[in-house]
């Protein structure tokens, strides 16, 4: 009952994901307008079938920018996290097996950067390199994969006490096969976990960064900086709400999936 239970939930979670991420892949097609369409004529309309979410404004079509705007942060959110994914988890299954001098550089320059704040760091990439989302990916991804490194690294050393590892060891197996046929398996239940995670906070963070208006440039759309420019416009709450419930719905689904998930894998492993 409690593994029927898990399944459900999981499935609830995937199809919430889905049909956020279909609707938005689709915008070209389901966009009732130009998301960058300006028409002060029909500023702060409200629900009709020509605007099923109204306008904000500068009378801009809100359904179309909802869409539009989840193409850009979701797309943005899932580059950084698979990225950081990648990289971190390969360097810290690398540190794990080689240990001694490579173990212990890399942990220290992944102490290094995870010393500053990641707000700080994007300050300063971007006081360097200009304002743009693309600035703020490069600042998300210096700090983010570190966390997967430190987890990957450990659960690694852990990894590589066990017989079967031990066994293949001693029979001549090169490290690049046994992190990838032993140790990889091992532990991605509890890695996409964290992924799922980090995905949240990735999401939230180039959100809060456009938001800021340190990331996606107007007149572009995106749910943080759609949210931002409701602060002005607290009686028209449909400028904020949109945004704001698909943000709430995305960082909570993929939080319980990964919950979810590692328990199921977790469970068929053992």
């Amino acid at each position: 009952m409690r593994k029927m239970g898990r399944k459900v939930t999981a499935a609830c979670c995937i199809g919430c994901l889905a049909f956020l991420a279909g609707v938005c892949l689709l915008a070209p097609v389901l966009s009732p307008s130009d998301p960058n369409l300006v028409n002060p004529l029909i500023k702060f309309a409200g629900m009709s079938r020509e605007h099923p979410l109204g306008t904000d404004y500068l009378g801009r079509d809100l359904l179309a920018r909802l869409l539009w705007g989840g193409r850009n942060t979701l797309g943005c959110a899932a580059a950084v996290t698979a990225v950081s994914a990648v990289i971190g988890t390969g360097t810290g299954m690398i540190s794990g097996f080689l240990g001694g001098i490579a173990d212990r550089l890399i942990m220290r320059g992944s102490d290094v950067l995870r010393a500053f704040p990641g707000v700080v760091l994007v300050l300063i990439i971007v006081s360097i390199l200009g304002v743009g989302i693309g600035n703020v990916c490069i600042a998300l991804l210096l700090t983010r994969w570190i966390w997967y490194a430190r987890m990957a690294r450990n659960l690694t050393k852990e990894e590589l006490s066990r017989t079967s590892i031990l066994a293949g060891r001693l029979a001549g197996s090169g490290w690049g096969s046994i992190l990838v046929h032993h140790v990889f398996p091992a532990i991605f239940p509890r890695m996409l976990s964290i992924l799922s995670i980090d995905f949240g906070g990735a999401l939230l963070s180039v959100s809060g960064y456009s938001f800021l208006g340190l990331g996606i440039l107007p007149p572009e759309p995106e749910w943080g900086m759609m949210i931002s420019d409701g602060r002005s416009y607290m009686d028209k709450p449909g400028m904020m709400f949109w945004p704001g419930i698909c943000l709430l719905l995305v960082v909570i689904s993929v939080n319980i999936l990964g919950d979810q998930l590692r328990d199921i894998l977790e469970e068929k492993r053992t």
